[in-house]
């Protein structure tokens, strides 16, 4: 079901954004608020969340994930969450548990394969529950998807995809955690339908619109939900090369059973905490990312497209908020889906700063 943004009309229903004190739920509270738009701020740090409401001008409420009873207090009166607190390997499960007891509508910015995979197993469940659950409504993988979605509608029955990004170089703490997790696992693929270790890791050159540059795969969100919006079987991601993904596959191969231990993850937090919050505002508008989406079917024949967007952060307060909004204006509900399932390829062409070129294939 594709939904048209003027079939949308804004009501009042209250949404619940938690995890407001983030870095990333901060900047889609400040832009909700600047919008005329009155979200729940939610989260566990009470001086912070409260905080943030005073300063808003918005209600806050305070509680965290590990008690349902807790959860559902929290949840009670809203019509949709907006789930931004991470790691959600850790937070998603309990949050959407509660979404599914009270009937409310669930979207969260995960990009972690495995919350994916967890989500799409309960596919009835939140059939039944008569909601609608949107995964990676952020940069992750909002602008992948849409693109992997564009150009395999312009393919003759593609049956591979390869999705490449460039201009990841900065990331905030809560990103940089999650990071850290996947340090020394296997990098995921998608082969014949099924998540699989990639055996080859070399580099592959893709052109995002300046010249060849090698890129490097890696497990992203797409890797999970490209396949259930495409139906293409076979799914590989790759990021631009850079120092720090360089430093960090190094640091996995060689260090791999010290990083995972709990004094190689408690090390690499404190390293973490001496980092900033996140990028700061200048350095979100200087920054931009290009991503390439190249569909390739049976005949090795290909359609490739770029897209260009803001700084992944500053994309994803605008398109979780348009999300959220959109999702709490809903007359009926559409279950579980991803970003293109629910608003179409050209969604992501809606949202501010994105352009998106067909391109030659590499």
């Amino acid at each position: 079901m594709l939904l048209g943004k003027g079939m949308l009309p804004r009501v009042t229903a209250p949404w619940l954004l938690y995890g407001a004190n983030g870095y990333t739920g901060e900047l889609i509270a400040r832009r909700a608020a600047a919008a005329g738009e009155r979200p729940i701020l939610a989260g566990r740090n009470r001086e912070a969340v409260s905080r943030l409401a005073t300063e808003l001008g918005l209600e806050a409420r305070v509680f965290a994930l590990d008690d349902p009873a807790d959860v559902d207090q929290g949840l009670a009166g809203t019509r949709a969450v907006l789930h931004c607190a991470g790691p959600f390997s850790r937070t998603s499960a309990p949050m959407a548990e509660a979404c599914l007891r009270a009937h409310v509508h669930y979207l969260d910015i995960t990009g972690e394969i495995e919350v994916f995979e967890a989500i799409w197993s309960r596919a009835a469940e939140i059939e039944r529950a008569g909601i609608t659950v949107v995964p990676g409504a952020g940069f992750d993988v909002v602008p992948t998807d849409c693109l992997a979605a564009y150009v395999a509608s312009r393919s003759d029955r593609p049956t591979a995809l390869v999705l490449a990004l460039r201009g990841l170089e900065s990331a905030s703490r809560g990103t940089l955690r999650t990071a850290i997790r996947q340090l020394s696992k296997p990098v995921l693929c998608r082969r014949s339908g099924a998540l699989v270790a990639l055996d080859d890791r070399s580099p592959r050159w893709i052109d995002f619109g300046a010249g060849e540059e090698p890129c490097v795969p890696v497990s992203w969100g797409d890797v999970a939900t490209a396949f259930r919006s495409t139906g293409v079987g076979n799914v590989t991601v790759y990021f631009r090369r850079t120092l720090l993904l360089r430093a960090a596959d190094t640091l996995g191969r060689l260090f791999g059973p010290i990083v995972r231990s709990r004094i190689g993850q408690r090390a690499l937090e404190a390293i973490v905490r001496r980092f900033p919050e996140g990028p700061s505002k200048a350095e979100r508008i200087r920054r931009r990312t290009t991503i390439s989406a190249e569909a390739i079917d049976a005949s090795g024949s290909s359609f490739r497209a770029l897209l260009s967007t803001p700084d992944p952060y500053d994309f994803t307060a605008n398109c979780a908020l348009e999300i959220s909004s959109r999702i709490s204006s809903l007359s009926a509900p559409l279950g579980l889906v991803t970003p293109s399932q629910a608003f179409g390829a050209d969604f992501v062409l809606s949202l501010p700063g994105c352009s998106r070129v067909d391109a030659r294939s590499s």
